[in-house]
C-alpha cells in the first residue's frame, strides 16, 4: 500500500467489480438490493411496474433471462474495454480540466432529471438529494444504506400494514411469530454491535489524541 504496487490497485478494484453480479441474487429473488446499484435498479423496476421478488421468475422469466444475458455480455465488454482501452481512456480523462469536467457532469445530471418528465420539480428533488448526499459524505454517514432503506421503505410500510390487519393483538404479532421474532432480534443485535463498534473506535481515537 503506497509503494506503487499494481496489486494494491487490482485487488480492491476487482472486489469492487465483483459486487455487482452477486448483489443481483437477493434483488431478484427477495426484492432486497445488496448494493447501491441494486437499489437504483430496484427503483427502475418499480418505475416500470415490475415487482421483483420470488414471483418474478414466474411472471417475467423472460426478463430474468435477458438480465442474465446482459450481465454476461457486460462482463466480456468490460474486460475488453478495460484491457485494451483503460490506459487511453484514463489519459483522456486526465487531460480534461476539472473546470470543464465538473460542469459537464452537473449539466448531464440536470438534463437527465428534467428529460424524464419535463418537470422542474424533479430537478429540484435531484438538487436537494445531491446536497443531502454531500452532507452525508461530509459527516461520514453511509449513503448506500440510506439509498437502500429509502427504496425499501414503501414495501416495508405495505407489509407492516398487512401484518397489522392480520393481527388481533396489534404489534404483538412480531413477537409471537418465531420467524418474525428472530429477524427482529437480528436487527436489534446488528444495531447494537454497530453502535458498540463506533463507540470503541471513538475511544481509541480519544486515547490516541490524549497520548499525543
Amino acid at each position: 500500500m503506497g509503494k506503487g504496487k499494481l496489486e494494491g490497485v487490482a485487488a480492491p478494484e476487482a472486489a469492487n467489480n465483483a459486487v455487482s453480479g452477486p448483489s443481483m441474487a437477493p434483488l431478484l429473488t427477495l426484492g432486497i438490493p445488496g448494493s447501491t446499484i441494486g437499489a437504483i435498479l430496484l427503483g427502475v423496476f418499480l418505475i416500470h411496474g415490475i415487482q421483483v421478488g420470488p414471483t418474478l421468475f414466474l411472471t417475467d422469466k423472460e426478463l430474468v433471462y435477458q438480465l442474465f444475458a446482459c450481465g454476461i455480455l457486460g462482463i466480456f465488454a468490460y474486460g475488453l474495454i478495460g484491457y485494451f482501452g483503460a490506459t487511453r481512456v484514463s489519459r483522456i480523462i486526465l487531460k480534461i480540466p476539472t473546470q470543464v469536467l465538473y460542469p459537464l457532469i452537473f449539466l448531464t445530471a440536470f438534463i437527465a432529471a428534467f428529460s424524464a418528465r419535463g418537470s422542474l420539480f424533479d430537478v429540484t428533488v435531484m438538487t436537494c438529494a445531491g446536497f443531502a448526499g454531500w452532507l452525508m459524505r461530509k459527516y461520514e454517514f453511509n449513503v448506500a444504506a440510506f439509498v437502500i432503506s429509502f427504496v425499501l421503505a414503501k414495501g416495508a410500510e405495505e407489509t407492516f400494514r398487512q401484518a397489522m390487519l392480520m393481527s388481533k393483538d396489534g404489534a404483538m404479532i412480531f413477537i409471537e411469530r418465531p420467524i418474525a421474532l428472530a429477524f427482529l432480534i437480528l436487527g436489534v443485535a446488528a444495531i447494537a454491535l454497530r453502535v458498540r463498534s463506533i463507540m470503541k473506535q471513538r475511544r481509541k481515537v480519544k486515547g490516541a489524541l490524549a497520548d499525543a
